[in-house]
This record gives structure tokens, C-alpha cells and sequence, in this order.
């Protein structure tokens, strides 16, 4: 929709709002206080208008009336993106810097109004001309975020010589939420020790030496820290020290060196952890963490990894509640070691993620008899990157189904998606209607449409169910 003739003359400050106002005092319908009908507005209600803006908005706002010119620098939220801000227009590096001077404000402590949240991406803002100036304007806005007491901080620096943190960030010490977003930082990290009110931290593309020793200084002076993100970074040793108050912990994507390691002592409030990605060399957990909900969507290593830290990191998952494994996860609880045969006797959610191939759904077999006391499962298909491999008729996993080693009797709940008419897909459908005595819903969503998805309905429909309160339903989207 075309706004321009909103505001047919903008350069001389006249708007449609402020005409009728103007019309409204000629007939009586005025209080007498000027032309401007925001003059009323506090700056806190003009403040959060534009926080709601993207940052090229919030500064055209400042032309609607002299009254909007102060509503960015009240505004309890900013989101200063330059890409996002001038994406046809890199080189616009001067005014995105005034803008966002103007933003942060510079009034003085009787006017300066809290600052929430700030969310600052420099992506293409260092280039080699205005890099040194580039550098400077960080480290003015970071001050002035610090004298507005910005409580959440995302940061994202890119991949340059003087993209480096000023010391100025380590002013904001009312931080209770801060995300570095470093582009292949090498440098070391500051030390936080003025973070004192920090309750979550989010880094990521940042290199972890093992001889660095961040995260026990961290631990040691911010004793509020409750959640703990790694994204991307290069990790030599991950060293978690307590005592502290950490209650979950996520490591996404991270790469890991050969003789790396991920040590976990005197945590004794951790209940969440989220691992995907590479997996460390080594594995070693504080016997007092109690772990309640888990997540390993780790991928299966270029080379095969030491038995021992295997069984590390299925030793992990012993008391959790709640639990979801990724493919290369789920192979590893068939293995016929006996250090594979894992009790996970207080998993209540389950959550598998399975590869589309013809032995596929046959895989959780062996997990789900360690699961006896599971009471809602999720299966999820994903495309194979592999082969596609053939069992025979009755040996592995098969053999396990006709067995009575599955023993799902708490089972109530179940939803697979994207399952199909192969014979362990179909199979899978079989076993659970036929040992899942307390089932109360099952959510089937196939893969195939049509026909094709009509034959399977009609397949699963007719199979025998051991609970007689049992529904089964066919849903087209996940």
C-alpha cells in the first residue's frame, strides 16, 4: 500500500494529524496548548511505539512533529542492525552511526530513560576505510548503553583486525542477558567479573583454548548464571567448575579438537543439557548432576571415537526424564556390548529421530526396551545420507519384535511423523498398538499423499489394538 500521500508535506512539518488538530483549536475543539497533538504523549509511550520499528522507521518517526525527535532515545528496546538498515546502501556507514548516536541519547541522568534490551549487528560496518572510526563508535555506544542500564546485550562483531570488544562493554553491569556473536574471534575473551547480575551468556564462533581458564573465572564472580549457550566455537577443553547455580547448558554445532574434553564438576542444579554436532574425545560428569531433560543430536563422527567415550556419553542420559537422540545416538544403544545396555528406566518423553531408510523405524526397537516406563513418543523421519541397507527377515532388530523384550505398558501418547508404508515403518505401527496396553492417542503423519497414503491408512486401521480407548488419527502437516 502506498503511504506517501499520508504525508504530503513532510519537509514542512504539516501532517494530516496535525491539520485536524489545528482545525479542531479554529472551532472550539481545542485544550490551548500548542498545535501538536502528541504533546501530551509521555516519552516512555513514544519510546515503546518505536521500539517496535525497524531502525530506519524509528528515525523517519523524528519527522512527524518536534515531538517525536527524542522518542528513539526513549525507546526501551533497539534493534541497530546496519545490514538490515541500509541494504542497498553499504556504504552509508556515516549516518548509520549517527542514527544510532542519536538513539542511545546522551542526556543527561534526571532525563535518561532505561534501556532493556539492545541488540547491535555491525555485520559490513568494518571495512578498511572506516574501521578505526568503526571501532570508536562501538565503544561511545556501549558506554551510553551502560549509563542507560541495558540489561540484555546482543552483540554481533564480523570478521575484522579491529572488530575487537572495547573495554566499555565490560561498563554494563547491569547485564542480565548477553549473546556474543564473534565472527572467528581468536582473541581471549575479557573476563566478566562485573557481570555480577548475569543470569544467561550465548557465545558463539569464538575459539576455547584449553589453557584458558574463562569459564572458572566466570563461575567464580558471576554466581547468578543460570543458563550457559555455545554456538559454533572451537573448543579445546570445556572445563565447568562450580559451585554454581547453572541449570542448563547447550553445545550447538561446536567443533572439537582431537584431544579435546568436556569435564562437568559441582553442578549440582544442572537438569538441562542440549549437545549436537561433533562430540568431544572425552566425557566427564560429577556424579551429583542429576540430569532431567536431554538432547543429544550428535552426528556421526568421521572417525570412529573411543568406546570409552561412548559410553561417557550415554552414561549422560541415566536419570533423565525427558530425552531426545539423534540417529547416530539411537544406533548406539543396539550395539550388543553389555556397556550399551543402558537402563532408562525414568524416561517419561522420548523423542527419536530416525533416518528414512528400510530398517529405519526397526532402530528404536532395542532404545525403546531399555524405555520401559515411557509415556509419550515422538518419532520423526529425516532423508537417509547414506545407503539404504537391507535386513534380513529375521535377524536384528526384527528378532526383537517378535520378542518380549518391548515392554511399553505406560505408554499414552505417540506421534510420528513423516513415517511411511516400508515394512519397519508399518511394523513399528504394529508393535506399539499391539504391547501398548495404556495407549490413549496415536498421531500418525504419513509421508506419502493420495492413494498411496489412503492404502496405508486402511493397513494400520485394521491392525489389532491392545487398548481398546486407543485413537488412532492421520494429520497431513507435522
Amino acid at each position: 500500500m502506498r503511504t506517501k500521500h499520508l504525508i504530503p508535506n513532510n519537509a514542512a512539518g504539516l501532517t494530516y494529524a496535525a491539520r485536524d488538530y489545528s482545525a479542531g483549536e479554529d472551532h472550539g475543539g481545542g485544550d490551548g496548548v500548542g498545535g501538536d497533538p502528541f504533546e501530551g504523549f509521555p516519552d516512555a509511550v513514544l519510546g515503546l511505539i518505536v521500539s517496535k520499528l525497524p531502525l530506519r522507521s524509528a528515525v523517519a518517526a523524528s519527522a512527524i512533529s518536534r515531538r517525536w525527535r527524542g522518542a528513539v532515545a526513549a525507546a526501551p528496546a533497539l534493534d541497530l542492525d546496519f545490514a538490515a538498515a541500509f541494504p542497498a546502501a553499504p556504504r552509508r556507514r556515516a549516518a548509520f552511526a549517527a542514527a544510532v548516536t542519536a538513539a542511545l541519547g546522551s542526556s543527561a541522568p534526571p532525563h535518561r530513560h532505561p534501556l532493556r534490551r539492545l541488540r547491535l549487528a555491525l555485520e559490513g560496518f568494518f571495512d578498511q576505510a572506516f574501521a578505526a572510526s568503526a571501532a570508536d563508535h562501538l565503544a561511545s555506544w556501549l558506554t551510553a548503553a551502560a549509563a542507560r542500564g541495558v540489561e540484555r546485550l546482543e552483540l554481533h562483531l564480523p570478521r575484522s583486525r579491529l572488530a575487537v570488544l572495547p573495554p566499555s562493554l565490560l561498563a554494563c553491569t547491569s547485564l542480565t542477558s548477553l549473546t556474543l556473536r564473534l565472527d572467528r574471534y581468536a582473541l581471549p575473551l575479557p573476563s566478566f567479573t562485573t557481570f555480577t547480575r548475569l543470569s544467561r551468556l550465548h557465545i558463539a564462533c569464538v575459539s576455547l583454548n584449553a589453557d584458558d581458564d574463562f569459564f572458572g573465572d566466570l563461575f567464580l564472580h558471576c554466581k547468578e548464571v543460570r543458563y550457559l549457550i555455545l554456538e559454533k566455537c572451537r573448543v579445546g577443553a570445556l572445563r565447568l567448575t562450580g559451585p554454581s547455580r547453572l541449570c542448563s547448558l547447550a553445545i550447538t554445532d561446536c567443533s572439537w579438537t582431537e584431544e579435546s574434553a568436556l569435564a562437568v564438576f559441582e553442578m549440582p542444579e544442572l537438569r538441562i543439557l542440549h549437545y549436537s554436532g561433533a562430540i568431544a574425545a572425552r566425557h566427564i560428569i560429577d556424579g551429583e548432576v542429576s540430569l532431567d531433560d536431554v538432547l543429544l543430536n550428535i552426528e556421526k563422527p568421521l572417525v570412529k571415537p573411543r568406546e570409552a567415550a561412548l559410553r561417557e556419553l550415554l552414561t549422560l542420559v541415566g536419570n533423565a526424564r525427558r530425552l531426545a537422540l539423534s540417529p547416530w545416538c539411537i544406533e548406539q544403544f543396539a550395539r550388543p556390548e553389555e556397556w550399551s545396555k543402558l537402563r532408562l528406566d525414568k524416561v517419561r518423553w522420548l523423542t527419536c529421530i530416525i533416518e528414512r531408510r528400510e530398517e529405519g523405524a526397526l532402530s528404536i526397537v532395542p532404545l525403546l526396551s531399555n524405555c520401559r516406563n515411557v509415556e509419550e513418543l515422538c518419532v520423526s523421519v529425516v532423508p537417509s545420507q547414506g545407503k539404504w541397507r537391507r535386513n534380513s527377515g529375521d535377524g536384528g532388530s526384527h528378532g526383537v519384535l517378535g520378542g518380549k523384550r518391548v515392554s511399553v505398558k505406560h505408554l499414552k501418547v505417540v506421534r510420528m511423523k513423516y513415517i511411511d508404508e516400508s515394512r519397519s515403518g508399518f511394523k513399528l505401527v504394529k508393535v506399539l498398538l499391539k504391547n501398548a496396553s495404556a495407549l490413549e492417542t496415536m498421531t500418525i503423519v504419513p509421508s506419502m499423499d493420495g492413494l498411496e497414503q489412503a492404502k496405508f491408512r486402511r493397513r494400520v486401521l485394521k491392525l489389532r489394538k491392545s487398548s481398546q480407548n486407543a485413537s488412532v488419527q492421520f494429520c497431513t502437516a507435522g
